[in-house]
């Protein structure tokens, strides 16, 4: 299968921080490929990392503690106030360990050779998009894949042929076959050529080469072949499985004060924001997809264009999460019908949206939504006073209009559906068909202060089905939120 295969760099410029604890924790089992068992939280996450790391962890330290440990490990400060309080480890903590943790595993994938099976296995995970052969023959079939040859049956014993290298090295590294070297030999110069670690104890069982030493030559010439062996075929594969376990994963009902408490508790920044229905999506968005389809801890495609910064990344494609009020109605009911809200939706900065889907497409991840419009104040009370219970006030909000706009006590989805950019030709298509418009915003500050926004991109959601890949519609949907 083919699909873009993103290189190894010297640093994870990649790296795109959890925006919640639960993120982190799902995205730091990714890392480790840990087995879980019941729920992910921050010490089955800081234990798991710790056991990779190969530390003598003892299951009774505080999270605190068993964070410090670790970042010590890793070579980073550790700092009170900032990566822990009191016994617990912060969202930036978490942040920093699996920052730190990344970039190990990118140095350890560029190691010329590695001691023990075990490190292999690690290193594997520092290639996005590659499904590890679960058996030797699996291995050498996929090489032969690779060499353009027909499938090679393993020798007695148990033991690879050397023509399926030679057949390897003809087509990757043709200057190899001039060296006569021995096939275990010839493995290790392949590895070399493919830019991979060799495994010390590949060839420690006689004539031959094991499978964890397979494997790393196999990811090596996979990403040498631009091949990505876990990808999905296509953007609406992807969207299917993607909208899938989102609508497992997400409440049918968001409750205004509960969405909010969990995302302080999650460790979120954006927790005090007033527009909490789509900062509460985009957090619980990352957490799902990170539990089934972690984004790769070394590599990938790229999230960050300038001051944009995409949501979610798979192996494969790049997502931004969206969600749109449909409709509104009064919290608590007045009895009146929902009323259909405005047709469109912001997206992001348009000088963003067009780097990243040169260089890699992108996708939008929409939910659409029945919002209750808090009539009364009361959760605009409740919520001031939330925020201001950490000592810190309320940033008040004037819309450009110079009206305050009331807040959403809470929302209900309605529509999920994922559309897909592949190219700039698909962009420039998407913008002649009127779904997506570019718009000038207005500057920022005043005076000496004052300069000026980029544009951004505005859709027509009722337009965009040319573009749709995905949707899931909830069942039995209610105006009342």
């Amino acid at each position: 299968m083919c699909a873009r295969v993103w290189p190894v760099s010297d640093s994870v410029v990649n790296f795109n921080p959890a925006a919640s604890i639960p993120e982190a924790s799902a995205r730091m089992f990714a890392l480790t490929g840990a087995a879980t068992v019941g729920t992910r939280g921050p010490k089955r996450s800081l234990v798991a990392l710790a056991t990779s790391l190969g530390l003598d962890v003892d299951l009774s330290s505080v999270n605190a503690t068993l964070g410090g440990q670790i970042a010590d490990v890793l070579g980073v400060s550790w700092r009170q106030g900032m990566d822990f309080s009191g016994l617990q480890v912060t969202l930036s903590g978490m942040n920093r360990l699996l920052r730190a943790a990344s970039e190990s595993l990118a140095r350890l994938s560029r190691a010329e050779s590695l001691p023990t099976d075990r490190t292999a296995q690690q290193v594997l995970r520092a290639f996005a998009g590659f499904r590890a052969a679960r058996s030797k023959q699996e291995a050498v079939d996929r090489l032969c894949q690779l060499a353009g040859v027909p499938p090679d049956r393993l020798g007695p014993g148990g033991k690879e042929h050397i023509w399926t290298f030679q057949d390897l090295a003809r087509r990757f590294a043709p200057n190899l076959l001039e060296r006569g070297l021995r096939k275990q030999e010839l493995a290790e110069a392949l590895c070399r050529e493919f830019g991979v670690p060799w495994l010390r104890t590949a060839g420690s069982t006689g004539a031959t080469v094991t499978r964890e030493g397979l494997n790393l030559m196999l990811a090596g010439a996979e990403r040498r072949a631009q091949v990505s062996s876990s990808a999905w075929a296509s953007a609406t594969e992807e969207a299917a499985e993607l909208v899938e376990a989102l609508q497992r994963g997400l409440p049918a009902h968001w409750d205004g004060r509960e969405c909010v408490q969990w995302m302080r508790e999650s460790g979120s920044t954006q927790w005090r924001q007033m527009e909490w229905p789509g900062f509460y999506f985009e957090e619980r968005l990352r957490e799902i997809l990170n539990e089934t389809f972690p984004t790769p801890p070394v590599g990938g495609p790229r999230t960050r264009f300038g001051s944009t910064v995409f949501d979610y990344a798979s192996s494969t494609r790049v997502w931004d999460a969206k969600a749109h009020t449909a409709w509104t109605h009064a919290h608590p009911s007045d009895g009146l019908p929902a009323k259909r809200s405005a047709s469109t939706m912001w997206l992001n900065d348009a000088w963003a949206v067009r780097e990243c889907i040169a260089e890699q497409g992108l996708g939008f991840i929409v939910v659409d939504g029945t919002a209750g419009v808090d009539v009364t104040g009361d959760f605009r009370d409740w919520h001031r006073a939330f925020a201001e219970s950490d000592g810190r006030p309320l940033s008040g909000y004037v819309a450009s209009t110079g009206n305050s706009r009331p807040r959403k006590a809470s929302w209900a989805p309605l529509l999920l559906r994922a559309l897909w950019i592949e190219d700039i030709a698909s962009l420039d298509s998407a913008i002649a068909a009127g779904w997506i418009v570019q718009k000038e915003q207005p500057d920022w500050g005043a005076g000496e202060a004052r300069r000026a926004r980029r544009d951004k991109f505005q859709c027509k959601l009722a337009r965009a089905d040319g573009w749709q890949v995905a949707s899931y519609a909830w069942p039995s949907p209610t105006s009342k939120a």
